[in-house]
């Protein structure tokens, strides 16, 4: 019994080892799919019309393999998707592989012929289009917002029949852009010119100074001069005041000549006369009155004008040489007025300095 137990627990061991082991085997991660298997699944979804599907599996094979069959078929789903001027270019590809790979494997001969036969008949479907640029380098080229690559530049490549907006992007930002009809199995051209970049702008980051010619004698503009043109004001109310006094004045003494020729240079007691002596008055006030603004507008004024902010300051002042003396200017002071009487009218004006 003893032997019996002995002969059967090894046996035993070993069946738990190998039951144990089996699920671990099961269930160990398995290598990625090989090239062949990516394009049998492609090929399935090929023959079951889902041909966006097939083309991302069949550009997985191409990228496993290398191989110029996964390629066509990368062409066929383009053209069943009705990307035509894709499906030239991968068929194009897939001819010079194919030619190339066929030299050496004649298994590539089928393949070569058949991409051959695809590219006549794509031919007629696209137009072709040549995007020049002086100076490509770092360079993006868009043509209807899809990237073409730089070996493309000056090379002429499939695009879909109709009007193409080519747009081309600098590093520094500038930007050249062209439309461009295209019409099926014609060829055309586009050269892209980039602006040139102009002298920066320099903003100013403080009060700016404007400086006009110097005057004669070094003298500096000045900025200002509110006082002054405030005189000028002044002066110009001076003036208006002046001829209202003139005006006024005339007036005044037409008046009092009636009275000293029909009174005959006596006092007119006649009511009669009271509206001439009334208005022959009040023009004389009014004379007055204007002789006075007038007078003092254009004293006033040009005091301002002379003193109250020149266009060009004054050259610093100059010594004088010894033994001479000099005395400054002082203001003048006007004085004006207007009288009239029955006998007669007169002005006055006094000056002191």
């Amino acid at each position: 019994m003893t032997c019996s137990r002995n002969r059967v627990f090894p046996w035993l061991v070993a069946a738990l080892l190998v039951s144990a082991a089996a699920p671990a085997v099961a269930g160990e991660p398995q290598g990625p799919p090989s090239a062949q298997d990516l394009y049998v699944s492609a090929q399935k979804l090929f023959d079951q019309g889902h041909f966006a599907e097939a083309l991302v599996g069949f550009r997985h094979a191409y990228n496993a393999s290398g191989s110029p069959n996964a390629r066509i078929m990368i062409g066929n789903c383009l053209v069943a998707l009705g990307r035509t001027a894709e499906a030239y270019e991968e068929m194009s590809a897939t001819l010079r592989e194919a030619t190339k790979r066929a030299e050496t494997e004649p298994k590539y001969v089928p393949t070569r012929d058949a991409a051959a036969k695809h590219v006549a008949l794509l031919e007629s479907k696209v137009g072709k289009l040549v995007v020049e640029i002086a100076d490509p380098a770092g360079v993006e080229v868009t043509v209807n917002g899809s990237r073409v690559p730089p070996e493309k530049f000056g090379v002429a490549f499939a695009v879909d029949p109709g009007t193409v907006v080519v747009a081309a992007t600098r590093a520094d930002g500038r930007v050249a852009r062209q439309e461009q009809t295209v019409e099926a199995g014609a060829s055309e051209r586009v050269s892209l010119v980039f602006p040139d970049v102009g002298p920066k702008k320099i903003e100013p980051t403080g009060p700016v100074r404007v400086e006009g010619p110097k005057p004669p004698g070094g003298d500096e503009l000045r900025t200002g001069g509110a006082v002054r043109t405030a005189g000028f004001v002044v002066a110009g109310i001076g003036v208006a005041g002046m001829a209202i006094f003139g005006v006024t004045g005339l007036m005044a003494r037409s008046r009092f000549a009636t009275l000293e020729e029909e009174c005959h240079a006596t006092r007119c007691t006649d009511l009669k006369y009271a509206d001439v002596v009334d208005s022959g008055m009040a023009l004389t006030t009014a004379a007055n009155t204007s002789l006075a603004i007038g007078a003092a507008g254009i004293v006033g004024g040009g005091l301002m004008i002379l003193f109250g902010g020149p266009s060009f300051a004054r050259p610093a002042a100059r010594s004088a040489p010894s033994g001479t003396s000099i005395v400054a200017p002082q203001s003048p002071v006007v004085g004006a007025g207007f009288t009239m009487s029955p006998g007669g009218a007169g002005v006055h004006c006094t000056v002191a300095f």
